[in-house]
């Protein structure tokens, strides 16, 4: 039944399918009390909780128009656009700690204005990884509030695919390529969860905001043949290095296999992502 699951999942992220936990098939369960049954039920769920509980998900993520600061003084009106894929692996400890792993692929492409001329890199579809922390670093009980931090690294490591200059490939014939992109992230968020009754199944809210700071190190450049011109965003990065993060988890039910997640990002950059997890 995982298994269906986790293929219908990878699809499409379209009609959820949903499933219960289930105990250790070795638990010996009282038959003759309904009572005793469900009491050894949520002792083992729990501790399986607590031990093991594995998480991979999917998040397909849209960036549009992120303006970018460049060391080169001739480069001005730098913006970084497009769309990533990534898949997140992960294990909760204790409800303390989550490390991550994430791959995935990007499909970007950056503008800029340089000797006097647009220039417009397209790259192709390439290969992106990433690692980090989650950590749950405070809790108001009072009000079901949580403080959680987010530490993460991603590199992006793509080919050129065209090189415009003026809006003519003609003229931009290419040498020495390359495309490249070092993330550092930091993010405090705050979150509270929320229960929506419907009868037994109930569903959970988990809304959540915070700042983040970014550091990224944009190296893209090529030479065109035809001049020896060199154009390049060498070292670029975000024009704001503070930014605002609001989302929401949705878990369909309580003990789901299945978590939905929206999230949009602002002021350093404007970027939207659709995600979702199922738990092992």
């Amino acid at each position: 039944m995982k298994k269906i699951i986790l293929i219908l999942f990878f699809l499409g992220l379209a009609s959820p399918c949903l499933a219960v936990t289930i105990g250790s098939p070795d638990m010996s369960i009282p038959e003759d009390s309904l009572f005793l049954k469900q009491r050894a039920v949520n002792k083992e769920l729990d501790r399986y909780e607590y031990n093991m509980n594995v998480k991979t998900g999917l998040d397909i993520e849209v960036v549009s128009g992120e303006k970018l600061n460049s060391a080169p003084a001739d480069v001005t009106n730098a913006k970084l656009e497009g769309q990533s894929c990534i898949i997140k692996f992960s294990n909760n400890f204790y409800n303390l700690f989550e490390p991550y792993i994430k791959i995935g692929t990007s499909n970007l492409e950056l503008k800029w204005d340089q000797h006097g001329s647009k220039v417009k890199v397209e790259a192709d579809p390439g290969f992106v990884w990433g690692a980090g922390l989650k950590a749950r670093i405070w809790e108001f009980k009072d009000y079901g509030v949580k403080l959680t931090m987010d530490l993460q690294y991603r590199e992006t490591d793509l080919d050129i695919d065209k090189a415009k200059i003026g809006g003519s490939t003609q003229g931009a014939s290419a040498t020495s390529k390359k495309f490249k992109i070092d993330e550092w992230h930091v993010s405090l968020l705050a979150s509270k969860k929320f229960v929506i009754p419907f009868g037994a199944n109930n569903v959970y809210l988990v809304p959540y905001t915070g700042i983040t700071y970014s550091r990224q190190d944009i190296d893209v450049a090529f030479t065109q043949s035809s001049t020896g011109l060199l154009y390049s965003v060498y070292d670029a990065s975000p024009e704001n290095e503070l930014g605002l993060v609001f989302g929401c988890d949705v878990m369909p039910f309580f003990l789901s296999y299945y978590l939905l997640n929206f999230e949009l990002r602002l002021v350093n950059e404007t970027a939207f992502t659709v995600g979702g997890a199922i738990k092992f």
